[in-house]
């Protein structure tokens, strides 16, 4: 029997790294033949170089569209527009206004008070549908995109996505043009509550968890039927504990197995990070924190030194010492010798074996502490202290987690050695680890089932019907 034929679409190495890493489709892959297509844009991303790519795809599965950058940036103006419409729909369903007020306050930065201002103008009823009548109209469908429909013939169409990018407008009207089925697979837990839809919807969206399906009927208009939980395709990898034990991967990582370790994940914009290091190693060194030691992993995505931060490599500290995996990568930050100008990525299966290890995690407010949960470590999430208190855009997606009485939360940094405190003191609490891990699950849904397998038995459904 002749397979069905899927493409599957990329416009970001972050994507790449969590699905095709992964393995996501090779279940997929056991009854249907896939496309993997990739936009060529390489002042942003150099998909033809991507190392993941070249070592799990064969060229004769591989193509490329030519959509220009500028497209996106007309797109964009729809987006906005209609952010702010669906935001305030939601508003008359009872959603946070304090997230409405967070979202005005980021793009007041991003885009001006008087585009601001149209934008929210542009999205009120009768101005909108003549606005997205227009856009659609003019944009239609890309060439590179019909011609690749036509030339394939897809029996369905999956794009993991952020919920922005070069291909999901195109693909949400190409879908009901060539009847075909569409399913978008959400990269991450936070995409649903800032994101919002222009052009159409998916057949099926497949979110982590319930917090992103709550997000997604409320933000983003979809129908609940249609919004499925199959967990993080690059989380598959905290189901299965690494084999090495305490002392092996104590030795892994160069600290003493006998101490209480504490894992600081360092900020993805940088900041000065070796004011709350050094709050902690001279709280360590003073027996605030006794028996304990503290690995400093280095965001992959921070920048150099900002403002008074110190080059952690030049301080002797005794009781802080940095993830030797990201050694290599710190180094060429500080003397300015990274090569590659992409996004550096980290290998799960090492942050698999960091977190068993660690017996807590201290994180500014990112997905590490989601991560960090699912292995039942305790977590302290701090803000950035050159931020206000009332959360930005980038961390609205929180504000069910900070509600948690598992959680540990400091916003301001003369608390955060109290609230390291109060974190080392659930350390070892083994009904607290469960309660811990029982509360991720709101987050990222875990069945024993893999995401390969829900993606592939979708799949076949939507093809069928």
């Amino acid at each position: 029997m002749k397979k069905k034929k899927i493409l599957i679409f990329f416009d970001s190495d972050v994507t790449v790294r969590h699905f095709i890493a992964n393995d996501t489709f090779n279940q997929l892959q056991n009854n249907n033949e896939l496309i993997y297509v990739f936009n060529k844009d390489k002042q942003r991303f150099n998909f033809e170089n991507n190392k993941i790519i070249n070592k799990k795809i064969p060229n004769s599965k591989i193509r490329y569209t030519f959509i220009p950058r500028k497209r996106i940036g007309v797109w964009y103006l729809l987006y906005i527009i209609n952010l702010f419409r669906q935001h305030r729909i939601a508003l008359r369903q009872k959603a946070s206004k304090k997230h409405y007020k967070a979202l005005k306050r980021f793009y007041l930065n991003e885009i001006g008070k008087r585009n601001l201002t149209l934008a929210r103008l542009a999205g009120y009823p009768i101005i909108y549908q003549i606005i997205n009548f227009v856009f659609s109209f003019k944009l239609g469908i890309h060439e590179e995109v019909t011609n690749l429909i036509e030339i394939e013939k897809p029996d369905l169409l999956i794009h993991p996505s952020f919920l922005h990018g070069y291909f999901i407008n195109e693909l949400f009207k190409a879908s009901p043009r060539y009847g075909i089925p569409f399913i978008i697979l959400t990269n991450s837990w936070d995409n649903c509550c800032t994101k919002a839809f222009c052009t159409g919807l998916p057949d099926k969206l497949v979110v982590w968890g319930e917090h992103s399906q709550r997000h997604a009927k409320q933000y983003i208009g979809m129908s609940e039927e249609n919004i499925l939980c199959f967990g993080a395709a690059q989380f598959e990898v905290y189901k299965k504990p690494p084999e090495e034990d305490r002392e092996t991967l104590a030795k892994l990582f160069q600290v003493k197995s006998n101490k209480k370790i504490l894992l600081y994940a360092g900020v993805g914009s940088s900041e000065n990070e070796t004011a709350n290091l050094e709050l902690l190693e001279n709280a360590i060194e003073n027996s605030i924190l006794p028996d304990c030691h503290v690995i400093y992993r280095p965001h992959p995505w921070r920048g150099g030194l900002k403002g008074n931060e110190k080059d952690f490599l030049s301080l002797n500290w005794k009781h802080i010492s940095i993830d030797p995996t990201m050694l290599k990568y710190y180094k060429s930050l500080m003397d300015n010798t990274r090569k590659d100008s992409g996004m550096y990525l980290t290998d799960y299966s090492i942050t698999n074996r960091l977190l068993t290890l660690v017996d807590a995690v201290i994180s500014p407010f990112s997905t590490m502490l989601i991560e960090s949960m699912i292995k039942g470590k305790p977590v302290l999430a701090f803000l950035k202290y050159d931020q206000q208190l009332s959360m930005s855009n980038e961390f609205i997606h929180f504000a069910e987690f900070v509600q948690l009485e598992e959680t540990n939360t400091c916003y301001l940094q003369e608390n955060f050695i109290s609230e390291c405190e109060k974190l080392v003191s659930q350390i070892g609490d083994k009904s607290f680890s469960e309660k811990l891990r029982k509360t991720s699950k709101f987050f990222v849904n875990q069945p024993k089932v893999s995401y390969g397998f829900q993606l592939a038995q979708l799949a076949d459904k939507l093809i069928k019907s």
